[in-house]
């Protein structure tokens, strides 16, 4: 049995609660094969560019409830999150731009690790919308994606890892190490 989902325009898209989208081709996928590839290469075409379509669809999944809209991961999370931030329309020249990997997006939040002049070798951050999430706990600064909504971001911090040992004389003893660790997650205003 071939299965292809098209929901909201994405045929990519899967979000584990089909039994809700109107779309679930059975049988008739070769029909509607060519909508879902057009589809597939706009949105493509558009994360390329920053475009206003892309970032349609990446603002709805971002702010969403992903039990009815689903997440983005991987590699195609990390294009998308370029593109959403800005950084996609500024052109392959531009300079100072981060790159992105493991970014799950959904639910209101954003995370990853973040590749920059600053973090060469990448920093775990979490993004929250503001609408959705209370301000965090720590550093963190507002920032604002195309679509204009505002983000929470906060880059993981310095915090004491303790690793027990065996001592020589047999006592337990604790080698101290600093390690970079997420804060914890601001809480939702739905849950206050």
């Amino acid at each position: 049995n071939i299965w292809m989902t098209i929901c909201h325009g994405i045929p990519w898209y899967r979000n584990g609660a089909d039994d809700h989208c109107p779309f679930i081709i059975e049988g008739w996928w070769l029909f509607f094969y060519p909508l879902s590839y057009l589809t597939l290469t706009l949105y493509a075409s558009s994360v390329a560019k920053g475009g206003d379509f892309a970032n349609n669809v990446i603002g709805t999944v971002a702010t969403g409830n992903t039990a009815s809209i689903g997440s983005m991961t991987g590699e195609k999370a990390a294009q998308a999150l370029h593109s959403y931030m800005g950084y996609a329309a500024l052109g392959e020249g531009a300079q100072h731009v981060p790159s992105f990997t493991g970014v799950e997006i959904g639910g209101g939040r954003i995370t990853g690790t973040e590749i920059s002049e600053e973090h060469p070798e990448g920093i775990s951050f979490g993004m929250y919308h503001a609408d959705q999430y209370t301000p965090p706990e720590g550093p963190y600064t507002t920032v604002q994606a195309v679509d204009g909504t505002s983000w929470y971001k906060q880059y993981a911090q310095d915090a004491v890892e303790k690793s027990p040992y065996m001592a020589a004389d047999g006592s337990i003893a604790y080698k101290e190490s600093i390690v970079k660790k997420m804060p914890p997650v601001p809480k939702r205003k739905d849950r206050l």
